[in-house]
């Protein structure tokens, strides 16, 4: 990847997220904690509530936001396509940094296994020291299965 598709995806990320601002909330982890949660797969209730709403308006109280209800369900609908397509591709992006991160890790492991073998010198002490550190931090492997 070049510097330039880089930068061509984070300004269509960019222009993505100015798109998508005006339907933006933010929450803390205490105020998600406390709200009712619903998975997109049930967005049928609300349907189902908001019909019965319709239908029978003298059974309910005319202060109830019916109207702000069916706004809220085309909304729901609107912005859980957006989600699980921006879902999937964060997965998918998470992924591959996985995979390009794993495979870099396995080749850096090997340098530093080549240089500890070489021992110390000038050039590598630096190198050295940092994975040193590193595994230090490390919990130690699990022991083999018998």
């Amino acid at each position: 990847m070049t510097n330039a598709q880089r930068d061509a995806m984070l300004a269509d990320l960019d222009a993505f997220a100015a798109k998508w601002a005006p339907y933006l909330t933010s929450l803390t982890p205490d105020q998600i904690a406390r709200l009712s949660k619903l998975s997109a797969a049930k967005i049928g209730l609300l349907e189902l509530g908001y019909n019965f709403a319709i239908q029978n308006p003298g059974e309910l109280p005319a202060s109830l936001p019916v109207a702000e209800l069916g706004v809220d369900i085309a909304l729901a609908h609107q912005a859980i396509a957006v989600d699980q397509k921006t879902q999937q591709k964060a997965n998918q992006t998470h992924n591959t940094v996985i995979v390009v991160m794993s495979d870099a890790w396995a080749t850096t492991r090997e340098i530093y296994r080549i240089q500890l073998a070489r021992g110390r010198t000038p050039e590598n002490t630096a190198f050295l020291d940092a994975m040193g550190e590193h595994f230090d931090q490390e919990p130690p492997a699990p022991p083999p299965v018998p």
